[in-house]
């Protein structure tokens, strides 16, 4: 009897999910949220304080040069009490942040390819600018859907789990211009794929954490900012 009724209720959440209208989603909705909950310390600093912090990572490297003649070794550690300085004058710790750099970096190396696994298996539409890329083996038509206009081209790939690599089915046309924003809707799921494409007059290495299997490609009127 549980046997039964455990596959009545598998068949109901197929019929159910077969029939669900796909779920407006945005490029931020793909990034796993526990990813990017974590502290990150040099988020806020600004630019200047920042490089008051670069700076003082160059002189240590500089300083353990045991060759360097007393003038220049005098020159460059006044130069370091100074950034330290203003740092500290900032409310910044400078050990604390020296000590945590690797570990902050590990952290947003994580945030940038973890993706949501809410999403994973979700029928969507979501809309973008799409990036014709080369065929597979088999014939398949594929593209890359990105959240801004110029993306891969003009400006740098969004992080892997914001690039959503897009299958086209037999019959769907690549819009005519990439600057033309679309909508596409179709089931998607976790699969990273990692391709270098020719866009306009050079190459972009496409790094992605998705993949959709788009049923619908509609022109979009616009695409809202994220």
């Amino acid at each position: 009897m549980r046997f039964l009724s455990s596959v009545f209720v598998a068949a109901m959440l197929v019929a159910t999910q077969a029939s669900a209208k796909p779920e407006v989603i945005q490029f931020s909705d793909l990034v796993d949220p526990l990813a990017v909950a974590f502290d990150d310390p040099y988020r806020d600093m600004g630019f200047r304080l920042l490089n008051e912090l670069k700076l003082v990572v160059e002189l240590d490297q500089k300083l353990t040069n045991d060759k360097l003649a007393p003038e220049e070794r005098t020159r460059l550690e006044a130069r370091r009490v100074a950034a330290q300085e203003k740092l500290k004058a900032n409310g910044q710790d400078v050990d604390a942040l020296l000590s945590q750099r690797w570990i902050v970096a590990k952290k947003r190396q994580a945030a940038r390819m973890a993706t949501n696994p809410i999403f994973d298996g979700a029928e969507v539409t979501l809309s973008g600018y799409l990036i014709p890329a080369p065929r597979a083996v088999d014939g398949s038509g594929f593209g890359y859907l990105v959240s801004q206009v110029g993306m891969c081209s003009h400006l740098p790939p969004p992080p892997p789990n914001q690039l959503v690599r897009i299958r086209l089915r037999a019959g769907h046309r690549m819009p005519a211009s990439a600057y033309t924003p679309v909508r596409v809707s179709g089931k998607l799921h976790v699969e990273p794929s990692d391709e270098t494409i020719f866009i306009l007059d050079g190459k972009s290495r496409m790094l992605s954490g998705w993949i959709l299997n788009a049923q619908v490609i509609k022109i979009a009127g616009s695409v809202r900012p994220e």
